[in-house]
């Protein structure tokens, strides 16, 4: 029967891994259902004596005490006392007065729809940790490893899978939704295994013949499932999984050292483990990984790939829930209060289970699971050092390593939140608590009531399961989607309010305000703490004409979700309605003002509720740098001239604008044609760093001072090959620092006119100057320039001298005529091909101080 229970077990938990980690709901109740059955069979059959020895008194107690403390939580309280236990939840139920009253008695729990959920997850894992530990005690008095081979067994096919996906070029995540989970599940399980591998081979039997062998095969076997599994776990690209599965092998093998040797030696082993440490941490991780490793402090999300800016608001969150939480699993609900960070993504975890934890349990509830996890820790450590032989202190090692691993990796991750690895560890956990650290020694005849009450408790545990996990498997296979039979199943528990909702929604058109108020209310009375619920009820109570009551409800659900933007878009959308357009830009902003996932949209809810630029504008009710600029370009991209022209001129005002914007803008005009106003706005962008541009001087840049950019108005360079080779050369110039250096290789008759420049112009006379300097420069054709008009070359084409030879700085001037209906010119460099037969140029020039001087006194400035 032993084996039959084993191997059922194996098959619910391997059915929960291989089903996406047990994340789907239907998945789950499944899984559960066979574990409950196993449990309530096993317990039912066990008599009374054959029973192991009761656990520790406070293990005893961590392990009653949590699925009570989470099921407390869910038992509705009066305000009188809610308001003492937890006032902010109070406080948040107040805000129900206006729309539906106070209730007169609520959970301590904001989301009890999900409190409850979890509740049975909890239920399930510690069913399971009772059941586990029983069998396990009963295996270990034969001192077998078997209750560890469904656990080896399941991660190697895991880390097989994960493997092949490597090969294939696939994302490495073996069954489940996310890479970090899938290492989750190996890094725990990796001790375990190479333990069972090291015991194996260190512990044999030398007095029987034929054992050592057999001992050394399977030894040899389970090491190279350790490998299969640490490769595994390599391939999958997790870097906290990657350092929790070496930091749970560290703490085997320094806490093995430890116990074993004496004296210097110990030293010596310890620092041997670190190099050996650092050695595996710098050279095994795949080139991937280590890429992935120097992005971790990158600036994308402000360190720590967004979880840092995410722990300190979820820090805001424990400060207003200290002693009993916000209820275990409402943490996506409540925590959208908070974020103040990241706002483009929505965070159901924290990205770190004991922070997670702290925030729905409260001091209260984290500590009771703190004490069980530590409990269980210590445990494994006495069996570790103290266990009464060698197979008890490796099977310690094991356990050591693998509850290490996940509490390293649990500081950046949310493993503890995946129900599947929940019962992973609920397994090893059920493992450690069995193991002796000392002699056993007789029961005491008090203690047999511990023994008889925890079965009893099993017992309970699993008829709950037995009689919830058919009832949501029915609900989710086929009444997930009606109203009613929800309400009928609710009353249990047994909730799926948003389903319900979306089929609402679809009934009425896709319009959530065509759903009834009296349903949103009732939704809203179970979630009290979701936006998007007041949302709801706002757009609802808005269609029916209750205005005020409209305006309350999105208040609040602002009040919830300060800066979550689908909640501010809502807002927007809402206040828009009632043409309120201060309101609805003053959500907006908030959302320009923290991320650009949304500019287009919101930038094309402006236009589709026609809302002045000035009235977007004023009070800065666009945001700041980032909004203002993204809005620009929004108007530049739909081509919208003189509103584009409106904010470009804000954004000057505000020191708002930056060189890249201000050629983005430039180009956008000269693109349309209007030429004037892009040299204005070039003009009026570098104010004071002109250099006289448009007044004193029409060419940009004449002096080649700053690094050509692809501004329409500077110069645009290119070279030919190895034949022309043309830069800004620091080391030699005519005014300033700076030249442009052109050199030509002497290989060919170039006919070369790839550098130019197009300035902006109004009729009238001008005279247009540079200073050449040429060393041996060859043939009859030197360095010149050729001065077209950009638009109709008939109505102006100019060509200056040449310079050839060697000579120092030398003036090249040219009288220009610029015609009516011209407005823009070329200024190309050029060289001619020479018609001689030594036509192959070689040699330098500089080229500096250019400058296009307008003769005419009138209207030169811009």
């Amino acid at each position: 029967m032993r084996r039959s229970y084993l191997g059922l077990l194996a098959v619910a938990l391997g059915y929960a891994v291989f089903q996406n980690g047990g994340s789907n709901l239907t998945d789950w109740n499944v899984c559960v259902l066979l574990i409950a059955m196993v449990a309530a069979v096993f317990w039912l059959l066990t008599p009374d004596s054959d029973l192991a020895p009761t656990l520790p008194p406070w293990l005893a107690w961590a392990v009653f005490l949590i699925p009570c403390y989470v099921a407390l939580q869910l038992i509705p309280l009066p305000m009188v006392l809610l308001r003492i236990l937890s006032p902010d939840r109070a406080a948040i139920t107040d805000r129900l007065a206006p729309v539906t009253g106070i209730p007169r008695f609520v959970p301590l729990s904001l989301s009890p729809e999900l409190t409850f959920a979890y509740l049975f997850r909890i239920v399930a894992a510690t069913a399971l940790f009772l059941l586990i530990r029983e069998m396990a005690w009963r295996s270990w008095r034969r001192r077998s490893w078997s209750m560890t081979l469904p656990l080896i067994a399941i991660a190697a096919l895991e880390a097989v899978l994960g493997i092949v996906q490597k090969a294939s070029a696939a994302t490495v995540q073996g069954t489940y939704a996310n890479k970090n989970h899938f290492a989750g599940l190996l890094e725990m399980v990796l001790p375990i295994a190479l333990a069972y591998g090291l015991a194996a081979l260190m512990n044999h039997d030398r007095t029987r013949a034929g054992l050592p062998v057999a001992r050394i095969l399977r030894g040899a076997t389970f090491l190279g499932l350790t490998v299969l599994i640490a490769v595994g776990l390599i391939a999958s690209v997790s870097k906290m999984g990657f350092v929790a599965g070496l930091c749970g092998l560290f703490a085997m093998g320094a806490l093995g050292f430890w116990t074993l040797l004496r004296g210097w030696t110990r030293w010596l082993a310890a620092a041997a483990l670190v190099v050996a440490f650092l050695f595996l941490l710098v050279f095994v991780p795949s080139d991937e990984l280590m890429k992935s490793f120097a992005g971790l402090f990158s600036d994308e999300w402000s360190t720590g790939e967004g979880r840092w800016p995410i722990w300190r608001d979820t820090l805001r969150l424990i400060r207003d829930y200290p002693f009993f939480g916000c209820g275990l699993g409402a943490y996506q609900t409540v925590f959208q209060k908070y974020q103040t960070a990241v706002i483009d993504r929505e965070y159901t975890f924290a990205h770190n289970d004991y922070l997670q934890i702290l925030a729905e349990l409260g001091v209260v509830g984290s500590s009771i699971a703190a004490a069980l996890i530590l409990f269980i820790f210590v445990k494994a450590l006495r069996a570790a050092t103290r266990g009464p032989d060698r197979e008890t202190r490796y099977l310690g090692l094991g356990c050591v390593g693998a509850l290490t691993a996940i509490g390293i990796h649990s500081v950046t991750d949310f493993n503890m939140y995946i129900p599947a690895n929940v019962l992973v560890l609920a397994w090893i956990s059920g493992i450690t608590a069995s193991l002796p650290s000392l002699p056993e020694r007789p029961v005491p005849v008090r203690k047999v009531l511990g023994r008889v009450f925890f079965k009893r408790f099993a017992i309970a545990l699993a008829g709950l399961l037995i009689l919830f996990a058919p009832a949501w498997i029915l609900f989710e296979t086929n009444f997930k989607n009606e109203a009613s039979a929800e309400r009928r199943f609710c009353r249990f528990g047994i909730c799926d309010t948003d389903a319900v909702l979306d089929t609402q929604i679809s009934e009425h058109g896709g319009s959530v305000s065509a759903v009834p108020v009296e349903d949103l209310l009732e939704a809203l009375r179970g979630d009290v703490a979701a936006p998007n619920r007041w949302c709801d009820l706002g757009e609802a109570l808005l269609k029916t004409g209750r205005v005020n009551q409209a305006r309350y409800s999105i208040q609040t659900a602002v009040a919830l979700g300060p800066y979550i933007p689908p909640i501010l878009r809502r807002a927007t959308s809402f206040y828009f309605s009632l043409h309120d357009n201060k309101l609805a830009l003053e959500q907006s902003a908030r959302v320009l003002d923290k991320t650009d996932s949304y500019d287009d949209l919101i930038f094309q809810s402006y236009r589709a509720n026609q809302v002045p630029v000035s009235e977007i504008l004023s009070n800065g009710l666009l945001g700041g740098r980032r909004a203002s600029q993204a809005y620009l370009r929004y108007l530049i991209g739909i081509e919208h001239v003189d509103e584009a022209a409106t904010v470009w001129n804000w954004v000057l005002s505000h020191n708002f604008g930056d060189e890249r914007l201000a050629r983005e803008y430039v180009n956008f005009l000269f693109a349309d044609q209007l030429y004037e106003k892009a040299a204005q706005a070039w003009a009026l962008f570098l104010d004071g760093r002109s250099d006289g541009y448009l007044q004193s001087n029409w060419m940009f840049n004449g002096d080649f001072e700053t690094e050509p950019t692809r501004m329409a108005f500077d110069w645009t360079i290119e070279n030919l090959g190895e034949d022309v080779q043309i830069v800004r050369d620091g080391s030699v110039a005519h005014t300033g620092k700076y030249s442009l250096r052109v050199r030509f290789g002497g290989k060919e008759n170039v006919n070369y006119r790839q550098t130019w420049e197009r300035a902006f112009v109004r009729p009238g006379n001008y005279r247009f100057e540079a200073f050449i300097r040429t060393q041996d420069i060859t043939t009859d054709r030197g360095i010149g320039f050729h001065i077209v008009d950009s638009e109709n070359q008939s109505h102006l084409d100019v060509k200056t001298g040449q310079l050839i030879g060697t000579n120092d700085w030398t003036k090249i001037e040219q009288p220009i005529h610029v015609p009516e209906g011209a407005k823009l010119l070329t200024i190309l460099i050029i060289r001619e091909p020479s018609l001689k037969f030594d036509n192959q140029i070689g040699g330098t020039a500089w080229i500096d101080s250019l400058r296009l001087v307008r003769l005419d006194t009138e209207g030169t400035s811009p």
